[in-house]
């Protein structure tokens, strides 16, 4: 009889443990990458606007036009009466120019600042043969004034066509002398300052014409943002032992007076002989 072998027991095989893939750099840090590389993008983007915006800004402020609207502002006595001294310019001009050789254009606001206040300069311009028109060009005071600068230029043309015109002085008269106080006496000077107050016009005449009548009308030509603004009106009959008259004009409330350009016009019986021109700076 044929023994039966017992069964095999059967083995159980150990479960494998699956392995955990490890996550990608991406899976990991997309959370802080993402954020950052948007923040990144943005400032790379600003960074390049305000160049771009500084470039434009530093091709104005090396322009011809820009230099000369900038120098004509801080050498108009009415501007400086505005504003003050020193005028700085600010940062950021606004506007265009396109130049090309000896010819262009330029469509520009320039702000300024002086200690007494702000204002903007406008200049509308074009360039031909190397030398800039402006067919505008202004200072807007903010909150006040509008001042043409293109009308200062012409008025001192004009007044300098005028006294090359003029003849030197009537026989009639001797001298005319400007003067301010000095002690008791008078002292000869050929313009003013702001803190001389008043000031003097001393007309002097020739022999024999005593009992002549002598007339000065006081003008300011562009000064303290006025225009040939007439300032004052005096007639004398001139001392018959000294034959000399004197005008003196003081500013109201003892102010000083606003530096810029002024005239004096002498009449003799009511016939203009002469302008005498000077400046209060």
């Amino acid at each position: 009889m044929e023994s039966t072998p017992p069964p095999i027991p059967s083995s159980t095989p150990t479960p494998v443990t699956p392995q955990s893939t490890r996550p990608g750099w991406w899976s990991r840090n997309w959370k802080w990458f993402v954020p950052t590389g948007c923040a990144s993008l943005i400032v790379l983007g600003a960074l390049f606007v305000v160049c771009i915006v500084f470039f434009v800004f530093s091709v104005i402020k090396s322009s011809d036009a820009y230099k000369t609207a900038l120098t004509r502002a801080k050498e108009d006595q009415r501007v400086v009466s505005a504003l003050g001294t020193p005028i700085k310019e600010g940062l950021v001009p606004s506007g265009k120019t396109n130049v090309n050789g000896p010819s262009g254009e330029a469509d520009i606001a320039i702000p300024i600042s002086g200690p007494k206040g702000k204002a903007t300069i406008y200049a509308v311009g074009t360039k031909s043969v190397g030398k800039w028109q402006f067919s505008k060009l202004a200072v807007q005071i903010d909150g006040g004034e509008l001042i043409d600068l293109n009308e200062s230029a012409a008025t001192e043309k004009e007044s300098e066509e005028e006294t090359q015109n003029e003849e030197t002085a009537d026989e009639r008269v001797e001298s005319i002398t400007l003067a301010r106080k000095n002690g008791d006496g008078l002292q000869p000077v050929q313009n003013f300052k702001p803190a001389d107050n008043p000031e003097h016009i001393v007309i002097k005449l020739a022999e024999g014409v005593e009992g002549t009548r002598v007339k000065t009308v006081w003008t300011n030509i562009n000064a303290g943002g006025a225009t040939n603004q007439k300032l004052w009106t005096k007639e004398l009959v001139p001392d018959e032992e000294t034959r000399s008259a004197d005008f003196s004009l003081s500013n109201t409330g003892n102010k000083p007076f606003p530096p810029g350009n002024y005239k004096i016009d002498v009449y003799l019986d009511d016939e203009l002989v002469q302008s005498v021109r000077y400046k209060v700076q």
